[in-house]
């Protein structure tokens, strides 16, 4: 009798020991470091880009229709790059998380099957003991009890020997239903993030195509001379708007802050081609001679376009003349402005340093092919850039 007291009591013992193995794999209830939550709000910001790119294909489509309105069409043309951009941006974001999230949840399962495996081993120890102990009569053991005070303690030793033995197959099976949710989980995952990598390259393709209708818009419009010279002179008064605009901001900024010292970098490291000079220069369908106010320096899209000198960001934005462009002052009257950009990695109060980059380069606005439209102004007059770079 003694003997198999002393089996039941090593049985509670064996009730510590279950805690503390169940203590080592916290991962089986832990969360994962990418949230469910943080996937369905990438979903959702996809899902907004894309019904945004779907409307503004609807707009073109209609403008498209209307030949008086060849800049609308542009700029929507451009807006919906910008848009295609961001939702390929988000879209990489959302396959970088699934990528986190399954490794998180390989992690998990093979915890969780380490856990199975220890939790079965405990599992096994407990039937063998039941083996050698032989025949139990949990109710023999109790009516042996010598008075109430014996009964009692007994009784409670019974019920925590037969909670324990509940506990051991109620664990182990709630840890492989734990594996197969991890492995299901797992594989959705992996279907998701593949149907993603596959929806990716057909958003390229189809950003590619807009980026060739874009970069080829406005010298299409030559074919047809009489709508090109409206276009045109559209683009000018939107120009000249913007030249008086940011010519007045510098002005007025021209008191408030010295010019941060040093010369100028080169705005396109790499690329060095001028493709169209500072200066006056002719205009060979409208036949007439126009100032052009910087220098248009070739170079292919996507190339880095930095600050050319240490200062503030006073504008970041779009314009039908310019398409996404930024202007930088460097104190004392002085700043520089760079357009047509495929985009904008800058926002108007940004504090940059010379060489960093502040875009990239596009062919957005008003442009007949990748190229940096840079201009430098000094004093409200727009100036030859060329003199601040070496000629050697």
């Amino acid at each position: 009798m003694k003997k198999r007291y002393r089996i039941i009591s090593a049985a509670i013992a064996a009730v510590m020991i279950l805690a503390l193995l169940l203590s080592l794999f916290p991962s089986l209830f832990s969360a994962s470091a990418v949230t469910q939550k943080e996937i369905d709000a990438m979903k959702e910001k996809i899902s907004g880009l894309t019904a945004q790119k779907d409307n503004i294909e609807k707009e073109l489509t209609a403008l498209k229709k209307d030949k008086k309105q060849q800049l609308e069409i542009k700029e929507r043309l451009d807006s919906q790059i910008e848009v295609a951009q961001n939702e390929i941006s988000a879209v990489n974001e959302l396959i970088d998380a699934y990528t986190q999230q399954i490794e998180d949840k390989e992690v998990e399962l093979s915890d969780a099957q380490q856990a199975e495996r220890d939790q079965y081993a405990l599992f096994k120890r407990r039937m063998r003991a039941m083996y050698e102990a032989g025949d139990i009569s949990y109710l023999g053991i109790l009516l042996e009890a010598d008075d109430i005070s014996d009964f009692l303690s007994r009784m409670e030793i019974v019920s925590q020997v037969l909670e324990y033995d509940k506990s051991l197959t109620e664990k182990l099976a709630a840890i492989r239903d734990e594996i197969a949710e991890i492995k299901a989980s797992l594989e959705t995952q992996k279907q998701e993030q593949l149907e993603l990598k596959v929806s990716l390259e057909d958003k390229k393709a189809s950003l590619e195509k807009k980026l060739a209708e874009s970069e080829t818009y406005i010298a299409s419009l030559e074919q047809d001379e009489e709508e090109y010279k409206k276009a045109y002179a559209e683009y000018e008064e939107e120009e000249e708007r913007l030249q008086a605009q940011v010519k007045k901001m510098v002005a007025e900024l021209a008191s408030q802050s010295a010019y941060v010292g040093g010369t100028f970098l080169w705005p396109a490291p790499g690329y060095y081609t001028i493709t169209s000079p500072f200066g006056m220069r002719y205009h060979p369908v409208l036949k007439v001679n126009k100032l052009h106010t910087g220098v248009d320096i070739s170079a292919p899209k996507g190339a880095s376009i930095v600050a050319a000198n240490t200062g503030t960001v006073i504008t970041s934005t779009y314009s039908k003349a310019w398409g996404n462009y930024v202007v930088i002052n460097h104190g004392g009257g002085k700043a520089t402005l760079y357009a047509h950009m495929s985009k904008r990695l800058v926002s108007k109060g940004d504090k940059v340093t010379k060489g960093d980059k502040i875009g990239l380069v596009g062919a957005t606005g008003y442009a007949t092919g990748n190229h940096l439209h840079f201009e430098v102004i000094i004093d409200g007059t727009s100036v030859d850039p060329m003199q601040f770079f070496s000629k050697s």
